[in-house]
Formats: structure tokens, C-alpha cells, sequence
């Protein structure tokens, strides 16, 4: 990930509160697809944050691992983990290789709209190539994404162009999308789609997203 990204998430104020946006359980779009994930299935959370997603889909029986660019990140989810009776590991790395074997998971999940902050066509079609390096076959990726039309209709004050600024005095930004472009990445990745809509949050004033599932 870029500079932009890393930067501002290894930036301890940030991180801090980071704890209060999150409500810990799953969105309810998270929670429908979960209901494709096989039982007790090896997941991957890419840009895990927190753990908000980590906790709870470890709750519902799934060994999941999860691995974030931030090193403030992973030094405050480690010991909250711990703290919270988990046995989770969760790890840095370097925003473009996962540090596993292929055929190691049974789904991928890039969540929280990490999927918008992987700048640049090139960068997430690579990536998604390493998600399917080490998903195991017929394995599953989720990934989530801003819908660029419903932020143009509700938040066109912090849209420029294609890109959404929702922090003041940052140059932080996501990259929001229409559902074909969506759909697109993983397609020419090689993936099988088996969906791609837009999904609740929480509750209708919290807006929606857009996300993709596709197969191995």
C-alpha cells in the first residue's frame, strides 16, 4: 500500500480511535455472506484493524488469521486479543505478499472497504492473484468496496472525482466503485463470480456498499 495508507495508520492517535467506530459485531451483509463459508473454514482477514470481524467470525467456530500494514495496529490488537481469551494470530505484512503457502485458506476476506485503499487497477489485480495463490480450490473471496453512487448522492463534499475523503486534514482517501467495475477485478483475476451487490450496514441511515464473493 501506498505511503498515504501506511502512514496514516501507523499514526497511534489514529489507531486509537479506531476502537470507538466499530460496533463488534458483523454488518448485516457480512453476516449473509458468511453463510457461504464452509464450517469451521480457515479464513484469512486481510487489513484485520481491531479485530472486529476476526472476534466475531471466531466466535461462529472459524480459524481465522489475520494480518494488517500497520505494526501500531497489530501491537494493540495482539494484547486485546489475548486479553479477550482468543488464541487468534494476527501479524503484519507488507501490503502486496502474504506470508503463507498456496492453497492455505479457505477464504479471503478484504473487508471494512480495505479493498479502496489498494491504489491503482494494477495494485489490487495483483493482489487479488495472491489471494488466489493462497486460497485452497474452490476457495472463497469477499471484498468490499464504496459505492461511488451513493456517496456522489450523500457525501458529495468529500468526493473528488473518483476518490472519497471522509477525514479532514489528510490525504487519506478510498477509491469508491460501480458494481461492474467491481465485478471486473475479479473476473480478469481469474475468479468466479458468485455475487456482487449492495449490502446494509447496520441499519438504512448507515448507507450501503458494494461487495463482491467469488470462487477459486
Amino acid at each position: 500500500m501506498g505511503n498515504i495508507v501506511s502512514e496514516w495508520y501507523e499514526t497511534k492517535k489514529n489507531v486509537d480511535e479506531m476502537v470507538h467506530w466499530e460496533k463488534p459485531k458483523l454488518k448485516k451483509w457480512e453476516l449473509a455472506v458468511t453463510k457461504f463459508f464452509p464450517a469451521e473454514a480457515k479464513i484469512l482477514d486481510v487489513g484485520c484493524g481491531l479485530g472486529r470481524e476476526a472476534f466475531v467470525l471466531s466466535d461462529m467456530g472459524y480459524k481465522v488469521t489475520g494480518i494488517d500494514i500497520s505494526q501500531e495496529v497489530i501491537d494493540q490488537v495482539v494484547p486485546f486479543s489475548v486479553q479477550k481469551g482468543y488464541n487468534i494470530p494476527f501479524s503484519v505484512y507488507d501490503g502486496h505478499k502474504l506470508p503463507f503457502e498456496a492453497d492455505t485458506f479457505d477464504v479471503v476476506i478484504i473487508w471494512a472497504q480495505t479493498f479502496g485503499l489498494l491504489y491503482g487497477n494494477e495494485y489490487k489485480h495483483e493482489f487479488l492473484l495472491e489471494c488466489k495463490r493462497v486460497l485452497t480450490n474452490d476457495g472463497l473471496l469477499s471484498y468490499s468496496a464504496h459505492d461511488y453512487r451513493f456517496l456522489m448522492e450523500n457525501y458529495k463534499n468529500v468526493m473528488k472525482g473518483r476518490k472519497f475523503y471522509p477525514y479532514a486534514d489528510t490525504e487519506l482517501y478510498w477509491e469508491t466503485f460501480e458494481p461492474d467495475e467491481l465485478m471486473a477485478f475479479a473476473k480478469d483475476a481469474g475468479y468466479t463470480l458468485i455475487l456482487c451487490e449492495k449490502g446494509e450496514i447496520y441499519i438504512p441511515e448507515d448507507g450501503t456498499i458494494l461487495h463482491c464473493l467469488c470462487k477459486k
